[in-house]
């Protein structure tokens, strides 16, 4: 009789063990979601992280584990290993048709676009003799945009140079002359709408022109790190710099551009719709200043999809001449090179007026010595 007992026990458990591996993860999902679909870096985030089972069978222990770039910092450390990635993994006991969410708050310490594409689930056989794992797909994903940086120092030095540029430009000239069109805002007046180009486009567009008023700037970024030692934070600030210029100048009303010699992959490049020419293969070039959310979120974007292992190009070959003319050029280069000044100061010519902004270290200062119409500046950051 025990004999008999003991063998229907051993079959129940086989039976149990094999009818739970063939079923524990079915109707199950882990869904993970950031709070924001972008931020600055040095802001924090929350990622939210759903777990159902829609089935009655319950999983008395799942282990749910996902992973990601280490630039994304849990505050929660607990359950969290830092390599190469961090791995962050939880246990839960999820009762039959049970949800489970909870949020996990993330410091974004870096720009980047950074994904979180899969989640894998693991679940033990009755006695924990066996462990059964399944992977999920996940969809979270968010853009970290740059450090925003103080640029008032700049922006004083840049609307000083607008103004002598507004006065030596625009005396004489017709104050109201066509210039382009661009997105339509709630401040326009209805008369400036050209309906032909809203009904191609499928939005308002309005007619802006030229007046004495007219503020332009253009960036030109240098991302190049050619040296045998690496100057990372010095690139980093040269990125942040441009960015945080590109935002202060459309938010105080001035229009503005941004040519980079950053280097993207093909399908980077895709995904923000860069318009190049053929010479020009791997250089954003969009020559043109323009006032528009639309367009500062691509360069943010932009920006933050930037790898220094994509490379970057030769920076002559983003010193093109724009349609730009009448704008102050801001040069953001960490290579104070006599070469690099030469060629700054070739193309900005005597009649145009620039600033070459410049991130060092701490307590070193380059010995440039400019022409009067290029302002040298420089930006110290604390070497990591």
């Amino acid at each position: 009789m025990f004999i008999l007992l003991l063998a229907a026990l051993l079959l129940l458990l086989l039976g149990w063990n094999i009818y739970y591996r063939r079923h524990w993860y079915r109707q199950v999902d882990v869904t993970l979601d950031f709070d924001r679909t972008s931020v600055y870096a040095g802001e924090q985030v929350e990622l939210t992280e759903v777990i159902t089972n829609r089935k009655k069978l319950p999983l008395p222990v799942l282990e749910v584990g996902f992973h990601t770039r280490k630039e994304l910092v849990f505050r929660d450390t607990e359950n969290t290993n830092v390599s190469d990635y961090v791995y962050k993994r939880d246990i839960f006991a999820v009762l039959g048709r049970q949800r489970i969410t909870r949020k996990i708050p993330i410091l974004c310490q870096k720009r980047g676009y950074y994904k979180v594409e899969e989640a894998d689930i693991t679940a033990f056989s009755l006695l924990y003799r066996k462990r059964y794992s399944q992977a999920l797909t996940t969809n979270a994903a968010i853009y970290v945009y740059p450090a925003q940086v103080n640029v008032s120092e700049t922006m004083t030095v840049c609307e000083r140079m607008l103004g002598i540029m507004q006065c030596s430009r625009h005396l004489y000239e017709d104050p109201f002359t066509f210039r382009g069109i661009r997105e339509y805002t709630t401040s326009d007046p209805m008369k400036t709408i050209n309906w032909k180009a809203s009904a191609r486009t499928g939005g308002l567009m309005v007619n802006t022109f030229d007046s004495v008023m007219t503020q332009k700037v253009m960036l030109y970024l240098d991302v190049e790190d050619g040296g045998i030692l690496k100057q990372e934070e010095l690139v980093e600030e040269s990125i942040a710099l441009a960015a945080s210029l590109i935002r202060k100048c459309m938010r105080q009303g001035m229009e503005a551009g941004l040519l980079t010699n950053a280097q993207y992959r093909s399908e980077t490049k895709a995904d923000i719709g860069i318009m190049e020419e053929n010479r020009q293969e791997n250089v954003f070039c969009e020559a043109v200043c323009i006032n528009s959310k639309t367009y500062l979120t691509r360069i943010e974007r932009m920006l933050a999809l930037y790898r220094k292992e994509d490379g970057w190009k030769p920076y002559e070959d983003c010193l093109i001449q724009t349609k730009a003319e009448d704008a102050v050029m801001i040069f953001i280069s960490k290579n104070a090179t006599l070469e690099k000044q030469k060629m700054i100061e070739d193309f900005l010519g005597k009649e145009r007026y620039g600033i070459w902004l410049c991130p060092v270290y701490r307590g070193e200062q380059p010995s440039i010595d400019t022409a009067a119409n290029l302002k040298f500046m420089t930006r110290e950051v604390e070497k990591g």
